[in-house]
């Protein structure tokens, strides 16, 4: 019998998110279970076990695996399609395929299928299978850094992203960030219209000076004046100390103007006066003052359509609109949506003192298709939920997850699901499995310009794997690499 040796290069190493490597061991009857803790003697990995049933994709989806170890009964050719789905759904997990005796064509077809070694039990050297271990755990890790890397995202100013539409933003801040001039920043509503005035401010000379940011449509007609100068000891009923407004508190730096368009007519007035000298007086005195500052206005409203209809001021209008920017909807940088979820998933985890948790393949294609009309920070209260209510013995949020959580979500995914005029849940699993497959890689082709590695790398696949997939979904036109 084949005496225990200990486990070289795999005792004591742990992966590089801290923890032991953590294996996925599918098999009915202990063999492979056995023999990794008996006779290799591998205490230091954390095994999971799994029958070769429905539930081992179940299993898969639920943990972040390091390798995946997979024994077959005999030689079936259906254990590829097993094979090829575990790899695809685990693109972290190397896969080590076990069969009970050596076949040259099914095991060249089973590593064509996605496998990263092939063994045959019983195991007669326990070096080999040690070596498939071993080699396994690494090329997750290479693949998980590699994906870290490809992944890099821009985090400027509390901006995530890479798209071209957000470095265009950080490009026009740093621009005219030195430069004396307002800015109106439009965009609907949670697309992070505050944090490109913020970007403005601290690359500006201003950056020392303070940053105060006011909701115009939560300021009364009656205090508008109080807010913006402030008021002297006495000036009203209740004025009991002498008060300085945002103008005053903000010299030298800059003020956020948010929702600009429900400021009222009065206030339209109040501001508009202050802008053309810089010069107040608080309410109730009569001193004149000054204040150095640099006005950023926001809104979701068309403010060319609410002159229109005599509800905005025309000058007021220009004077803050000397530099425009248009804060993107997130359906319009849908590039950023895996980065902004992976930030916010990580930033939440971190806050929490919890385990590092991500989504699964399929779930991040959820997220891409979804049109997020409440923007980033719809995406962020997602997440945010999301993690929360993840089952503790849990690492990995799922394309299940997701749609349970988010009605609108499921509404969203379930309308737009359709296939020849036959909604989803009409059709059959697989053909409904087939349609979403086919409308994820058409939508994700079309954002990549049909760069078939572009969009295999954001699916976190390998280009042949998404080669092969194109054609069996008849997507044959999509084929520049």
């Amino acid at each position: 019998m084949l005496q225990p040796i200990p486990a070289r290069g795999i005792n004591r190493v742990k992966n590089n998110q801290g923890s032991f490597p953590r294996l996925l061991l599918v098999e009915d009857d202990g063999y492979c279970r056995f023999f990794l803790r008996d006779i290799l003697s591998l205490p230091d990995i954390e095994i999971e076990t799994a029958g070769r049933d429905s539930k081992i994709f179940e299993k898969a989806s639920q943990h972040d695996f390091d390798a995946i170890m997979l024994s077959f009964r005999g030689i079936i050719q259906n254990d590829l399609s097993i094979v090829q789905s575990l790899h695809e759904d685990n693109p972290y997990a190397p896969l080590i395929a076990v069969a009970e005796r050596m076949d040259v064509d099914f095991a060249l077809d089973v590593l064509r299928a996605g496998a990263f070694d092939y063994l045959v039990r019983p195991f007669q050297n326990a070096a080999r299978v040690e070596s498939a271990l071993k080699n396994a755990f690494l090329e997750s890790d290479n693949l998980r850094k590699g994906a870290d890397l490809a992944d890099t995202k821009v985090v400027d100013h509390g901006m995530v992203g890479k798209s071209r539409v957000v470095l265009e933003i950080l490009k026009k801040c740093r621009q005219i960030a030195p430069l004396n001039v307002n800015v109106l920043i439009s965009g609907e509503s949670g697309t992070g219209k505050e944090l490109i005035a913020l970007a403005v401010h601290a690359e500006s000379h201003r950056k020392q000076g303070p940053f105060l940011a006011v909701n115009c449509g939560a300021i009364p007609d009656g205090l508008i004046e109080s807010i913006f100068f402030g008021h002297e000891k006495g000036a009203f009923t209740g004025a009991v100390q002498s008060h300085a407004g945002i103008m005053e508190k903000a010299d030298g730096g800059t003020v956020f103007l948010d929702e600009i368009g429900e400021l009222s007519s009065k206030g339209q007035v109040t501001l508009l006066r202050f802008m053309e000298d810089r010069e107040f007086i608080k309410v109730g005195g009569v001193k004149t003052h000054t204040s150095d500052v640099r006005i950023i206005a926001a809104t979701n409203r068309n403010l060319e359509e609410e002159i229109d209809r005599k509800e905005f001021r025309t000058d007021l209008y220009y004077r803050l609109n000397v530099v425009n920017f248009k804060a993107p909807a997130l359906r319009h940088r849908p590039d950023d949506i895996a980065s902004l979820g992976d930030f916010f998933l990580r930033r939440f985890c971190f806050k929490n003192n919890l385990r590092h948790l991500r989504f699964s393949t399929r779930a991040a294609g959820i997220l891409f298709k979804y049109s997020w009309p409440g923007n980033v920070r719809e995406l962020e209260n997602l997440v945010e939920g999301l993690a929360a209510t993840l089952p503790m013995d849990r690492d990995i949020i799922t394309s299940e997850d997701v749609l349970g959580y988010s009605s609108k979500i499921q509404k969203s995914m379930a309308s737009a699901h359709s296939l020849d005029g036959k909604s989803l849940h009409k059709q059959t699993y697989k053909e409904a499995q087939e349609t979403f497959e086919k409308m994820y890689w058409t939508d994700l082709l079309k954002t990549f310009e049909g760069n078939v590695a572009k969009a295999a790398r954001h699916a976190q696949l390998h280009p042949v794997t998404l080669h092969r997939k194109l054609k069996k979904l008849q997507l044959g036109k999509w084929g520049r690499s």
